[in-house]
């Protein structure tokens, strides 16, 4: 190696030390804080057609790299795997995407299991549900949930993008496109929302799945598992970032009926 060769290799190296430590505003490379939950908006925003939102994913990925969540103008459902961001589009097919885009409302995390347990036999949706519950313990505090293995059945929705005016999030559900999945294997990620933050989140479990291909997936309706892995952590810990745009502004937050909305946006 010719002498400048490696002067330039040691001065790039350098250089990407003090982008990194200009980045963090000291010299060392800091462990992110795990389980803790950010969040962009809130649903009853997002069920009041506040579809654009200011942050980007590449923002939204400075907080976590595991997550769910929606793109601006109601653009597909969003999964956060492994600091990956893929989009579901109407068709169901998984897609990732640049970090320039923004999302309208989206939850993330630095997902750190604190239980782990092995699922040998089949459950439904309500007995999954319950498992999780007593694993979290806390009915108060936030959960996050990833379980890997096998489904014998996943159903699915996606939204699509929609343009202005927007329409309400109801109108919407009443054509969202649908997708059911037999014998497949995958991963179901998402979190628990305790009942007294109905409307800043979705109360009760929020979950999106992703194929062992990363080909297919969405936001799950119901769901059998055969086996495979859970993992859950408890979170306690919660920054919301509200938007500060003229749509937030005039929403109406505290509708009547509000959990009723939900649960029929969500699907439940």
């Amino acid at each position: 190696m010719r002498l400048w060769e490696y002067c330039s290799m040691k001065k790039q190296s350098v250089m990407d030390m003090d982008v990194r430590s200009s980045a963090l505003g000291n010299g060392v490379l800091k462990k992110p804080v795990t389980n803790r939950l950010y969040q962009t908006s809130t649903m009853a925003a997002l069920l009041d057609a506040v579809y654009d939102g200011e942050t980007t994913l590449d923002e939204l990925l400075q907080h976590g790299n595991f997550g769910l969540g929606t793109f601006n103008a109601l653009d597909g459902e969003m999964i956060v795997t492994d600091g990956v961001v893929r989009q579901f589009r109407a068709e169901g097919l998984a897609a990732e995407v640049p970090g320039s885009l923004k999302t309208p409302f989206a939850c993330v995390t630095y997902f750190e299991p604190e239980k782990t347990v092995t699922i040998d036999s089949p459950k439904t949706k309500e007995t999954f549900e319950e498992l999780v519950d007593s694993l979290l313990g806390n009915p108060n505090l936030f959960g996050a949930v990833r379980f890997t293995g096998e489904f014998q059945r996943v159903d699915t929705r996606t939204v699509f993008c929609q343009c202005k005016p927007y329409p309400h999030m109801l109108e919407v559900v009443k054509k969202q496109p649908t997708c059911t999945m037999e014998n497949v294997m995958g991963t179901m990620i998402g979190f628990h929302t305790p009942v007294y933050m109905q409307g800043v989140n979705v109360a009760g479990y929020h979950l999106h799945f992703l194929s062992e291909d990363s080909k297919r997936g969405g936001h799950v309706t119901e769901y059998r598992l055969v086996r495979g892995k859970l993992e859950v952590a408890s979170i306690s810990d919660l920054e919301i970032q509200l938007p500060r745009t003229e749509q937030f502004a005039k929403a109406d937050l505290n509708p009547e009926s509000l959990s009723e909305a939900i649960r029929i946006a969500e699907g439940g």
